[in-house]
């Protein structure tokens, strides 16, 4: 546990893989994308699914890492990209990443005292992220990666998102039902003042949040920035969350 220089409390991550230093050149598909490293183009595993409009840019510095198992199409995966000089996480799994060290360190207070018992914790038909344990509570935490930023607005999501819905409608359920349950935002970019619900892009899902808020659904927020070469802070409870 570290403190910035506004001596706000935060976390910070270092990256036990080696990241290289590329250049960003195109998204072939959902899941694959183009890069140049060392004067050779090579194909990277995209682990987001969102539209990245506004962090996909040709020409962008691409951070990869080297990937060799076996079957994979791909031999690195993108890890992050930075572009006028705004450095972007893209890998959506390492926002849980992130969540568990800060929850580990205490740093939202809501969650103190809590132990990450299980990820990927199947709920009727939803996968949510994260289950927490403090004695006998039980507190179901689902994580959603925020890349869209707009003139310091982050807006989630960046596409329609079914998945999403669902997951909200699970920890409204669980909340029905009795059990502590809440929505983390992680922001990957450190340009983001506020973050709000996409309403344009899928205004079901900001309904539900809304009305998730109300019946005692929690929401959080962190934000993820990344330092080249190996090192990524978490500040929690920033960007502060609007409806």
């Amino acid at each position: 546990m570290l403190l910035n220089t506004q001596g706000v409390t935060m976390g910070l991550i270092r990256l036990r893989s080696k990241l290289e230093k590329g250049i960003f050149l195109r998204r072939i598909n959902r899941f694959l994308v183009e890069a140049k490293l060392d004067g050779k183009h090579v194909l990277a595993h995209l682990p987001n699914s969102g539209r990245l409009t506004t962090v996909l840019i040709p020409k962008a510095t691409a951070f990869l890492r080297e990937q060799r198992s076996i079957g994979r199409k791909s031999r690195y995966d993108l890890f992050a990209i930075e572009h006028s000089g705004m450095p972007i996480i893209v890998d959506t799994r390492f926002s849980t990443v992130a969540a568990k060290k800060a929850i580990e360190e205490g740093l939202f207070t809501a969650l103190k005292g809590y132990d990450v018992v299980r990820q990927n914790v199947k709920v009727n038909q939803s996968l949510l992220d994260l289950l927490l344990k403090r004695g006998a509570k039980q507190f179901f935490l689902e994580i959603k990666c925020v890349t869209h930023v707009v003139d310091g607005a982050a807006m989630f999501p960046d596409a329609p998102t079914l998945r999403g819905r669902k997951h909200v409608k699970t920890l409204m359920r669980l909340v029905e039902l009795g059990f502590d349950a809440g929505i983390l935002f992680s922001v990957q970019r450190p340009d983001a003042k506020a973050i709000t619900p996409y309403r344009e892009m899928d205004s079901s899902f900001s309904e539900m949040l809304q009305k998730a808020d109300k019946i005692g659904v929690k929401i959080f927020t962190q934000k993820l920035i990344f330092r080249f070469p190996n090192k990524v802070e978490i500040q929690p409870n920033v960007p502060v969350f609007q409806f």
